[in-house]
């Protein structure tokens, strides 16, 4: 049966959603999702609530925390920092109490986060949802949301450079909505796939939005995967046709994503 529940975050207390099947027979895998933040976790969070019910009703433990500062956990983003983060998500691991056998879930920055993980714990299986392949693309996305604003609101003309300069400054920006401090920009940074070798992961798979059938694998995803299989790590992928449900402007169903994801989690 789904749960929802508050854990006692680093900074907070953390709001869990997911199922716990207690002192159940039977094999059940552990199962953590880790979602993006910001408007992108509004906009996906029907999609990982309907994967974490189907993980669920599969028979497997699975919880999905909010992030300090996002979603109905405490805080605010502005105040948000990788190392609550981290924190907060070893917290939700040990609630889960994986044993060895932690398998995780990442969609879009969590999908970077739940990498990040495995220089903490040991992984079983590593699934990355149109992950964003280095968090420095993640904060130029968010800045170029801050210069588009800036645009249609016929406010004084910005440039990234600014910004940047801004944020090492120690100042916070709003940006649709959501303050992103120095801190967090700075973090981000720090972040990328290519620098996280995932050789002790058993198997990773990488799944892909496209918008049409006949569409491959972006070319930067490819030569991730080839870099991983070059050292060993034994990784697929697969595509699935649908909208790019985290940024479009209403919520876009995509079933999909979770099908193919469950396939990892069926048996």
């Amino acid at each position: 049966m789904p749960q929802a529940f508050f854990l006692d975050g680093a900074a907070g207390s953390l709001f869990c959603t997911g199922s716990l099947h207690g002192k159940m027979r039977g094999p059940r895998r552990k199962v953590l999702i880790v979602p993006p933040f910001a408007e992108e976790l509004n906009k996906s969070r029907h999609v990982l609530a309907t994967l974490a019910a189907a993980i669920g009703e599969a028979g497997h433990d699975v919880l999905m925390p909010d992030l300090f500062g996002t979603g109905d956990s405490a805080g605010d983003f502005s105040e948000a920092s990788l190392e609550i983060w981290r924190t907060d998500l070893d917290v939700t691991i040990g609630r889960l109490d994986p044993d060895g056998e932690l398998e995780l879930v990442g969609l879009r920055a969590g999908g970077l986060l739940a990498a990040d993980i495995t220089r903490r714990h040991g992984v079983k299986s590593l699934a990355l949802l149109h992950p964003i392949a280095d968090g420095k693309q993640q904060l130029t996305q968010m800045l170029r949301l801050r210069l588009a604003g800036g645009l249609m609101g016929g406010g004084e003309k910005e440039t990234a450079k600014q910004l940047r300069q801004r944020l090492a400054d120690g100042e916070c920006l709003e940006i649709a909505g959501y303050g992103l401090s120095g801190q967090l920009a700075a973090d981000l940074e720090t972040l990328a796939l290519s620098k996280i070798p995932l050789l002790d992961v058993e198997q990773v798979h990488w799944i892909e939005v496209v918008p049409q059938p006949d569409r491959s694998l972006m070319p930067v995803s490819q030569r991730l995967i080839d870099g991983w299989q070059e050292n060993g790590v034994a990784v697929d992928s697969a595509v699935v046709v649908c909208d790019q449900f985290w940024a479009t402007q209403e919520i876009a169903p995509c079933r999909g994503i979770v099908d193919e994801t469950m396939k990892y989690f069926a048996s």
